[in-house]
């Protein structure tokens, strides 16, 4: 879709606003979590990063006034709707700046160290990023968004752990005799800062990526790819010693644990996130996110205690350990989550391909529209849509089966524009007719496929 620059849908500053101040309110927990290191000096290195980061937020938070200042001079001058939309983002560009660079350094400095086993993490990590992509089956989202993603969580989510979780287990530490009550207060500790810096990255994503996540089936799949980007960044936190260590934290966590740990916990989040944008009433909206937020959290937090008391099965024997006993453990303590995520993803694919269904039908029925009934039971099945594709290339008619996935991904691309403005989402004038002129511009470079043989 192209949008219209002159039309104030194509600039949500509402929805640019909202991120810029989730961002902001990260960075302003961080800040007070590094005061408080500072204050204590519990030890000489969670002083000094402490200090560093402290140095880093103040920046951020300081460019941020002057932002906002030139911000509201520009609104009040006027201006066109892109304009204003330009200079609060080139302001929360500036102010996130400092900090952006100062978690690169410090996140590519641990990659940097545990070097083998970020080798070792990289195809599984591909693995995963590609299996949570290929679940929107109907419009899946571009490789930039899923990057995005993954470095929300491996930068920004993982820096805000280490920075606000890492202070709360230091003064917990100091604070509590060993016991249930430090070991309920280390998991939450744990559990509530990485449910939300990664929370709050499927928030900003979705917030200014709003034409590319449809519903709750988006969310998901966003969510997940910052728990895989999280993920990443804690294994490298672990893969330090030996290369035996090496392979065994390999093993935990990017090969058992890798779809039922984080991408789990962030994609229930992200469920939440995606269904809210489907509602107007703001109630509806919190009661969503703080749904997806709740029981990530409490997922989180069961392993944790679980975890960190030591509450779970375990054998003398290593390679009954290392493959029996592990994966019982994980599918007991974090099956059940996973089970709820599975569930969410199907009643987010059958709530998606309802409602492509009923846009694609309202498509043919209408006289301007770009696609004929006997083409809405292909495009509506993802199945049928690859095999006539591959006929296609099978024929060894390159130029056909790319001419194919184009005419079909603009049907589909304006399906979901008839349902985001049937939800009331606002569209830039004219956004309809345009994939219309395309899709008819796509029909005149290819010869028809007969629908029927798609259906064969």
């Amino acid at each position: 879709m192209v949008a219209d620059p002159t039309a104030p849908a194509a600039y949500r500053l509402d929805r640019l606003g909202a991120a810029l101040t989730t961002g902001e309110a990260l960075l302003v927990m961080i800040a007070v979590a590094s005061l408080v290191a500072v204050i204590r000096d519990d030890g000489t290195g969670v002083r000094v990063l402490g200090m560093v980061s402290l140095g880093a937020a103040g920046v951020s938070l300081f460019i941020a006034c002057i932002a906002a200042v030139v911000v509201a001079m520009t609104s009040a001058t006027g201006g066109s709707p892109r304009g204003r939309f330009k200079t609060w983002a080139v302001g929360g560009a500036l102010a996130f700046a400092a900090p952006a660079l100062l978690i690169v350094l410090l996140t590519l400095l641990q990659v940097g160290i545990a070097w083998r086993g970020a080798l070792l993490s990289i195809p599984t990590t591909l693995f995963a990023l590609w299996t949570f992509r290929r679940m929107q089956r109907n419009r899946k989202p571009p490789w930039r968004l899923v990057g995005a993603a993954f470095a929300w969580g491996l930068f920004v989510a993982a820096y805000f752990a280490q920075m606000v979780e890492g202070i709360l287990h230091v003064v917990i530490t100091a604070e509590l005799m060993p016991g249930t009550a430090s070991i309920v207060s280390h998991a939450a500790a744990a559990a509530v800062p990485e449910e939300l810096g990664k929370g709050a990255g499927v928030l900003v994503i979705v917030l200014l990526a709003w034409r590319r996540v449809d519903g709750m089936l988006g969310g998901i799949v966003i969510g997940a790819c910052v728990g895989i980007g999280f993920q990443f960044a804690e294994s490298m936190s672990y893969m330090t010693g030996d290369f035996g260590t090496v392979l065994y934290q390999h093993w935990y966590r990017q090969v058992t644990g890798l779809l039922v740990s984080h991408a789990t916990y962030t994609g229930i989040i992200g469920a939440g996130i995606g269904l809210a944008m489907q509602f107007r009433d703001w109630r509806r909206r919190a009661v969503c996110v703080g749904s997806g937020f709740a029981v990530a959290i409490a997922a989180h937090l069961i392993w944790d205690i679980f975890a960190m008391g030591r509450l779970y099965w375990e054998s003398d024997n290593s390679l009954l350990q290392l493959f029996v006993v592990q994966p019982l453990n994980l599918i007991v303590l974090k099956g059940p989550a996973f089970a709820i995520l599975l569930f969410l993803i199907i009643i987010a694919l059958r709530q998606e391909t309802r409602s492509l269904h009923r846009q694609l039908r309202g498509e043919a029925c209408d006289p301007r529209g770009a696609i004929t009934p006997a083409e809405v039971p292909v495009l509506v099945n993802p199945s049928l849509r690859l095999r006539m594709r591959l006929q296609a290339l099978l024929r060894g008619d390159r130029p056909a089966y790319r001419r194919m996935k184009r005419l079909h991904s603009a049907q589909l691309d304006l399906a979901f524009a008839r349902w985001r403005r049937h939800r009331g989402d606002p569209q830039s004038p004219g956004a309809e007719d345009t994939l219309r002129r395309r899709i008819r511009d796509l029909r005149t470079q290819s010869s028809p496929v007969p629908p029927a043989a798609g259906q064969r």
